[in-house]
């Protein structure tokens, strides 16, 4: 009976019966879950009240008890119960193997909630013994199943050939068997053993195929009802007295748990059980193998030599040896990696025939105490590869194999290679807190060292700071450039901040052209350590702008724009000091960009500030909160000449709001669209009422550049003065110097467009931006408005009189017309007529008044005249 043991096919066939589970991801959380129950007997149904029933069900109720989930059961065959999972149309499948194949198709939870394998029922008194047994039976096998798949895949190879049976349902299966339509069923062994007495069929020594039971979900969904049960069955599974241990006692007794010894991740105790019971049914196989010996032998060796080729094209190591810890059996992934000589399959699955005292060093000297007590060893290991050189990193199992009397004489190592995986996890780590494109730091590692810094500055009293870094025009260059070299640029960037920087700081891309550099171990005192970071925010800026980047075969100068705070013990938390470098950098931009900004309270009062009015400002629009006031333009001989219309909003709390506030910010957002059409529209209405006085002079209107150059902009200003009846010839649109700045001839043609409405153009606040002369030639202007900062020094100051004498005798030549705006005294009205100014505007002359204050003093006046 030893030496049948010994036969190296019983051994064979263990190896080749373990396997280990995948793991999968995680779905999405729901409240009402909606399971699928196929009968399994003891492992799964459903009670009389609707509930899952058996060991799955059972624990899963319990574990939606605890969750506050609601089941709601529906019956369905097996396959019509996958296919219900694989459409969405259930929640949740208990009872569902592991396969690849399911991987793609399912989610699962990490840890097996039981541990099953499957057996072969016969009639009882059936002589089925072995596996080739079953060559040529008609065989039950529940289509769709793990079991099914494996018995049309592998059997074959091992020269037995039944007629599969497809059934919808294991008691279909159990059926087909008692009334001999099929000699055999295939089945797990729990709901085998609990159900094959009822139709009067035997269990068989056939065991094969140990699996994991999983509770499966449709692919995506989910996530977070796989991530609680894996939860629970993890806290259970480790606890002996726990409710998992109580669910299959009441269910099977002994024979549903777990055993204690040697649990390992992904190998449990129902994993050990399982290789307990098939290393049993292997004895009993050899014992009936030995009897038959003379008869059977030729096909023995025929399978044995079938097996071996089979063991020899798995990706797993296995070898066997003995208590020398001298090779007894090697697959070929294992002799080749080791760099045993090779050996023929049949000898290789001989003892006999096997490499004699060669050493495979499957098992060290230190793990080989431990396996002949008994133990099974689950460890992670790393091993050169004889051929490569290079060092590979495996999970292994290393278990004692006994023969019939319980004596350990031979040592099995299963070595399944992870090195992939681990890199692969590795990877994906790395990924997660690093950005792909540069390898810098992303902002969820940053925030974290952010965090860490904060602490250190609480506990040492050290000091840090944040900087947010963000390029200038960088946008354009994509645009114009290609998101190719505007990755170069990015790639460049990161290379010299991290050059520029300490090894202890951090640079990371936190988005786009926007990196964030967190500087530690600064001088403990805020002013001293403030005046170093100021200082590296200096160095970062000038290195970007100093070298010019070249990607492609176009060199171009980037700078950056840098907001800085500081961090110290009484400081921020990290969201607040990140916000603060960001309000600052802000800032940095409106300034012009190219240059850092310390942050200081007065940015978050502006910040909230801009909050309210964004906010309030879209509710003030057609409300009484928005007025348009009205101020004149006189001449020399002191006749009016033209207004200009100024919006004006009173708010129900702040009181009056700067137009130099307001205006910007709607600039900045599409408000400034419904403040131009409202203004356009009060336009055409006072110039209606100024023309039913005899007044005949122009109204100028403020018009943003991003509005006047709308697609839509010119016909809506033709539609506007058709609905209106309003004069065009008297409407005067006053535009920045900005305008024609990125299209000189875009600007041209909508100008052009305009004029034919009988619409004339004003530059406004002259004399303080681009001011190009050939622009100015090309653009249909009618009139220039000097800006009050140059009027404002007049007649003093010796640079402001010489630019308003250029301008003035400028446009003399060119035959614009002159308005000065923000005349205040006698003196700079002296100045401005004295060289030529055609009109004036300012307090000295009329302030801004409301619309209707103004037509009524002109009605006044016209009244008088009468």
């Amino acid at each position: 009976m030893k030496a049948s043991f010994r036969s190296v096919s019983a051994r064979a066939c263990l190896f080749f019966l373990l396997g280990s589970a995948c793991l999968a991801p995680h779905p999405s959380r729901a409240t009402t879950l909606t399971i699928g129950v196929s009968d399994m007997g003891p492992l799964l149904s459903a009670a009389p009240n609707g509930q899952p029933d058996g060991v799955l069900g059972n624990l899963l109720s319990e574990i939606a008890r605890r969750e506050g989930w609601t089941l709601k059961t529906e019956l369905c065959e097996w396959q019509d119960c996958l296919r219900r999972l694989r459409e969405g149309k259930l929640d949740l499948l208990p009872a569902v193997s592991l396969t690849s194949d399911r991987a793609a198709l399912f989610d699962f939870h990490q840890t097996p909630v039981l541990q099953t394998w499957t057996r072969i029922y016969v009639r009882k008194g059936e002589n089925i013994h072995a596996i080739q047994d079953l060559n040529g039976l008609r065989l039950a096998a529940l289509a769709g199943s793990v079991e099914y798949g494996y018995l049309e895949t592998m059997l074959p190879g091992l020269g037995v050939r039944p007629r599969l049976v497809p059934v919808d349902s294991l008691i279909q299966g159990f059926q087909l068997a008692q009334a001999g339509r099929a000699d055999a069923v295939a089945s797990d062994f729990f709901y085998g053993n609990a159900t094959a007495a009822q139709y009067g069929l035997a269990a068989t020594p056939i065991i094969f195929l140990p699996s994991g039971i999983y509770y499966a979900a449709p692919k995506g969904r989910n996530a977070d009802v796989l991530r609680a049960i894996e939860r629970h069955l993890g806290a259970w599974k480790a606890d002996s007295d726990s409710v998992y241990y109580r669910i299959l006692t009441r269910w099977d007794n002994a024979k549903m748990r777990p055993a204690d010894a040697a649990a390992q991740p992904g190998y449990g105790p129902e994993v050990l059980a399982a290789a307990v019971l098939a290393a049993l049914a292997a004895l009993a196989y050899a014992a009936y193998v030995r009897c038959r010996a003379r008869r059977e032998g030729r096909r023995l060796r025929t399978a044995g030599h079938r097996l071996a080729v089979v063991l020899d094209h798995i990706d797993d190591l296995i070898c066997i040896e003995d208590g020398d810890r001298r090779c007894r059996y090697a697959n070929r992934p294992f002799r080749e990696f080791s760099g045993l000589p090779a050996a023929p399959p049949a000898a290789a699955l001989d003892p006999r025939q096997a490499p004699g005292p060669v050493r495979a060093d499957g098992i060290a000297a230190a793990d080989l105490a431990a396996l002949k007590r008994g133990e099974t060893l689950v460890a992670q290991e790393r091993r050169p590869s004889a051929r490569t050189g290079r060092v590979h990193t495996f999970r292994s199992v290393k278990m004692p194999l006994y023969d019939p009397a319980g004596a350990t004489d031979m040592y099995c190592t299963i070595l399944t290679d992870i090195t992939a995986r681990m890199r692969a996890e590795e990877l994906a780590r790395h990924n997660a807190f690093h950005d792909p494109l540069t390898g810098l730091p992303n902002r969820l590692l940053l925030l974290d060292r952010l965090e860490r810094t904060l602490l250190d500055a609480r506990l040492e009293g050290g000091c840090g700071a944040v900087l947010v870094l963000d390029l200038d025009g960088f946008k354009k260059l994509n645009d114009s450039r290609s998101h190719a070299i505007g990755d170069q640029v990015l790639k460049e960037v990161a290379r010299r901040l991290m050059e520029h920087t300490l090894e202890q700081d951090t640079v990371s891309r936190i988005s786009g052209d926007e990196f964030m550099v967190l500087l530690t171990r600064l001088d403990a005192d805020p002013d001293a350590g403030a005046r170093q970071a100021l200082k590296i925010a200096e160095r970062l800026r000038r290195v970007l702008a100093s070298t010019p980047l070249e990607p492609g075969e176009q060199a171009c100068v980037f700078t950056a724009s840098i907001g800085l705070t500081l961090l110290h013990a009484g400081g921020a938390s990290a969201g607040d000091a990140i916000r603060e470098a960001d309000l600052a950098m802000q800032r940095a931009k409106q300034l012009g960009g190219n240059r850092t900004v310390f942050y200081d309270h007065t940015l978050q009062t502006e910040f909230e500030q801009r909050l309210w009015m964004e906010k309030d400002l879209t509710l003030a629009l057609n409300t009484s909160q928005l007025a348009m006031h009205i101020q004149p333009q006189y001449a020399r001989d002191g006749r009016v000449t033209g207004a200009e219309l100024l919006a004006r909003w009173t708010h129900p709390e702040h009181g009056p709001v700067s137009p130099g506030l307001f205006v910007p910010l709607a600039e900045e957002s599409s408000l400034i669209n419904h403040l131009t059409y409202w203004s356009l529209d009060v336009a055409c209405r006072a110039l209606l009422n100024l023309q039913d006085l005899d007044e005949i002079y122009p109204v100028s209107v403020n018009i943003s550049p991003k509005v006047l150059m709308d697609p839509g902009f010119g016909e809506a200003v033709r539609g506007l003065l058709k609905r209106t009846g309003a004069p065009g010839n008297r409407m005067i649109f006053e535009i920045t110097e900005g305008v024609w700045i990125q299209d000189v001839e875009a600007t041209a043609r909508r100008m052009r467009e305009l004029n034919r409405l009988g619409i004339r153009f004003s530059i406004d606040d002259f004399g303080t931006g681009y001011s190009n002369l050939s622009c100015l030639m090309r653009l249909p202007i009618f009139e220039l408005k000097i800006d009050q900062s140059l009027i404002r020094n007049l007649p003093d100051d010796p640079d402001s009189i010489a630019i308003a004498r250029l301008i003035l005798a400028m446009a003399g030549q060119l035959d614009f017309w002159v308005v000065a705006e923000g005349v205040e005294d006698e003196p700079q009205a002296a100045f401005l007529a004295q060289h030529g100014c055609d009109a004036m505007q300012g307090y000295l002359l009329a302030r801004p008044m409301p619309i209707d204050v103004w037509i009524g003093s002109v009605r006044q006046r016209r009244g008088r005249l009468r």
